[in-house]
Parts: structure tokens; C-alpha cells; sequence
């Protein structure tokens, strides 16, 4: 049997909000702000403790779909009995997006942390915990492997 992933799905309502469920389970009663999806992600792939699929469906049937790893578990520290996980914050998400790709061509992502697919339009999306970003102000590019598009994003 393979492996079976726990899977978020957040499915746009409107333009500034989605209805979040965990593996076909409702998280809230009432659709969250889009503002809020990068924190109620982050906080529920590190609640779920393994990689997660996470998917967003926008309302033109696009969908966006990534694979996203939580924070190593706690360490404890014997001497104060606080737990590594209350020491550290939770990752913040960034986006970067850019058009212009093949259709499913692999789009790498340089500093090059990690490589996404283009979606059926050509659209390519970069979804990236902010602690994988240089401490400094800089640029990130996103390459298109067969396209050669090339797009270039502040990461400020």
C-alpha cells in the first residue's frame, strides 16, 4: 500500500477567502481571510508533524499544490523544561508567481531551495517558509526548465 500523505485543502468561496479542511475535515465553521492561509498552514502542518499536501483551489478551477515539511520535532531542555518548539517560531510563508511557463514544466527556484511545476496555464507558484529566504534583502528567480522563462522577485 503506498503511503498516504495528510492532506489540507483550501477551496476559495471569493477572492479574500477559502474554507480550510484537514484530510476532508472542516477547520473552522466560517472561511478564513486569504491574509491568514500562510499561518493557519504553517501552524497546521506543524500540529499534523509529518509532510502534508497542501492544495489551493482558486474559483477559476486553477489549483496550486505542494508538499510541505513541518519544523524537526522538540527538543526538550532539561534545564529549564521548556520545549524546543516554544523557543522558535513558526515558519512564515512568502509567495512569488510569475506566468509564462509550459504547462506541468518543472520551474526552478534559485537560490535554488526547491523546484515547483507550472499548472495547467502556464502559471508557475513558489510557496516557501520565509526562514529559507537570506537574512538580508535580495532576489529570487524562477527558471522555467524547458520555457526558459525567467522571472526575478524581490525577496524583501
Amino acid at each position: 500500500m503506498p503511503a498516504v500523505l495528510p492532506q489540507i485543502v483550501l477551496e476559495a468561496v471569493s477572492a479574500d477567502t477559502l474554507i480550510a479542511t484537514v484530510n476532508g475535515d472542516k477547520i473552522t465553521a466560517a472561511p478564513i481571510a486569504r491574509a491568514e492561509v500562510p499561518k493557519t498552514v504553517t501552524e497546521l502542518v506543524a500540529r499534523l508533524g509529518t509532510p502534508t499536501r497542501v492544495e489551493v483551489r482558486e474559483l477559476d478551477g486553477t489549483v496550486h499544490a505542494d508538499i510541505l515539511t513541518p519544523p524537526p520535532p522538540a527538543a526538550d531542555d532539561p534545564a529549564t523544561g521548556e520545549s524546543d518548539t516554544t523557543r522558535r517560531s513558526l515558519p512564515a510563508l512568502a509567495e512569488f508567481t510569475a506566468d509564462g511557463y509550459v504547462p506541468g514544466e518543472d520551474v526552478a527556484i534559485a537560490m535554488i531551495v526547491r523546484h515547483t511545476s507550472a499548472d495547467h496555464t502556464g502559471r508557475a507558484r513558489a510557496l516557501l517558509d520565509r526562514a529559507e529566504l537570506p537574512d538580508r534583502p535580495g532576489e529570487l528567480i524562477l527558471l522555467g526548465r524547458i520555457s526558459e522563462t525567467l522571472s526575478i522577485h524581490r525577496t524583501d
